[in-house]
């Protein structure tokens, strides 16, 4: 498990926390993580583990009320495996929404309308910074369109 970084490979500006991919075989029947489906990203294993880890403002997938592009993110869930005696709860900055989790706590949230269009900001969240003991999550992303043939990382990526 390493030190969060961004896809150009640096140190995270947004990100203070430790993170891993775990890779599922879609393939095997004996597996136990082979809800997912085929062709998703990685579920992401992150852990806030120091006195102000935390996720700054950020969106998931697009929220800029445009039209719905193929492959890219629509959904997100983040299952909560320990949560933090302090602090690291999710903020959704736009509606000011706070969420407090439990450990076991599943958040699934969209952003894309029914109408095909995006959000327009409103799934825009933070991971607060912890004040506490650690937080875990596992984070997975959802795309519209991917498979075996076309995988997350031969779509359009955000």
């Amino acid at each position: 498990m390493g030190c969060a970084h961004e896809s150009g490979g640096g140190p995270s500006s947004y990100r203070r926390s430790y993170s891993t991919n775990i890779d599922v075989d879609y393939k095997s029947t004996i597996d136990p993580i082979t809800l997912y489906g085929p062709g998703q990203e990685p579920i992401k294993a992150v852990l806030y583990k120091d006195a102000g880890d935390e996720y700054h403002p950020h969106c998931d997938g697009p929220c800029n009320g445009q039209q719905n592009q193929y492959g890219v993110r629509v959904v997100t869930s983040i299952l909560y495996c320990q949560t933090s005696d302090g602090g690291g709860q999710t903020l959704f900055t736009r509606s000011g929404m706070m969420i407090m989790p439990w450990p076991r706590d599943l958040l699934l949230f969209s952003y894309k309308h029914h109408n095909g269009m995006w959000d327009n900001g409103f799934m825009k969240h933070s991971g607060c910074p912890i004040t506490g003991s650690r937080k875990w999550i596992a984070t997975q992303w959802y795309r519209e369109g991917v498979n075996y043939d076309v995988p997350w990382n031969m779509a359009e990526n955000v």
